[in-house]
C-alpha cells in the first residue's frame, strides 16, 4: 500500500460526511472513489487498491484522492466499511443458515478470491487486519450468534464447539473453490444439511 508524503492528514469521516452535506459534488467524487476501489478489490483482490490505480480508474485526480485518505489503507477500509453498511442486516429471526448464505456471499462472491488470498498468505499485514475487522468477523460473528442461540434452546449438542463449526464452514468453501473455481448455487444448502446431521440434537434409539 502507498503511503501519502509525511506531514499530510486525512480527513475523518465526520469531516468527510460534512462536506459531503454541503457541496453535492464532494459526494459524488467520495462515491466514485469507493466505486472505484471495491471495483478494483472484486477484480484483483486488495493489492490492486491503490491510490493510483483508483485514480486511474476513476478519473479522480491523486491529490483529490489524498485530501481524503492518507493512504491506500485507509482508502480500503472505507471502501469495506461502506460495503458492510450497504449490506442489509440479518432480521432479528433469522437462521444460522442465513447467516451462512450472507456471509459466503460477502466473503467469497462479493469480495473474490483476492480477499482470500490475502487472509492467508500475508495474514499479519495491516491490509489483512482491516479485512478481518471489517468484513470477515463481524459476519462469521453473526453466524455464530445464531448457532450459540440454537445451541442454547437445546438445538445443537452441548458438546458441539461452535468455534470449530465456524472454521469448518469458512474451510469447507475454501476448499470447495480450490477444487473446483467457485461455489455452486446449491453449496450454501448442502453444507448446511451436512453440519446440520452432525451438530444437531437426536431423539434416542428406540
Amino acid at each position: 500500500m502507498n503511503a501519502h508524503p509525511a506531514g499530510s492528514r486525512s480527513a475523518s469521516a465526520p469531516e468527510r460526511a460534512d462536506a459531503a452535506s454541503v457541496d453535492p459534488r464532494t459526494a459524488r467524487t467520495d462515491r466514485k472513489i469507493v466505486a472505484g476501489a471495491l471495483r478494483l478489490l472484486r477484480e484483483g483482490g486488495p493489492r490492486r487498491v491503490t491510490i493510483e490505480a483508483v485514480s486511474a480508474r476513476t478519473g479522480v485526480a491523486k491529490t483529490s484522492i489524498y485530501r481524503r485518505y492518507a493512504n491506500s489503507t485507509q482508502l480500503l477500509e472505507a471502501a469495506l466499511e461502506h460495503t458492510v453498511t450497504a449490506t442489509a442486516p440479518l432480521a432479528p429471526d433469522a437462521t444460522w443458515e442465513q447467516a451462512l448464505t450472507a456471509a459466503v456471499d460477502i466473503l467469497l462472491r462479493d469480495m473474490g478470491l483476492g480477499v482470500a488470498i490475502t487472509l492467508l498468505q500475508e495474514p499479519h499485514s495491516a491490509t489483512a487486519q482491516v479485512l478481518r475487522a471489517t468484513v470477515v468477523r463481524p459476519r462469521l460473528d453473526a453466524l455464530r450468534k445464531l448457532l450459540q442461540r440454537d445451541k442454547d434452546r437445546g438445538l445443537i449438542r452441548d458438546t458441539v464447539d461452535l468455534d470449530m463449526v465456524v472454521d469448518f464452514i469458512l474451510g469447507a468453501a475454501y476448499a470447495h473453490v480450490a477444487r473446483y473455481g467457485s461455489l455452486d448455487e446449491n453449496w450454501t444448502a448442502r453444507v448446511h444439511r451436512a453440519v446440520t446431521d452432525l451438530i444437531t440434537t437426536r431423539p434416542a434409539a428406540d
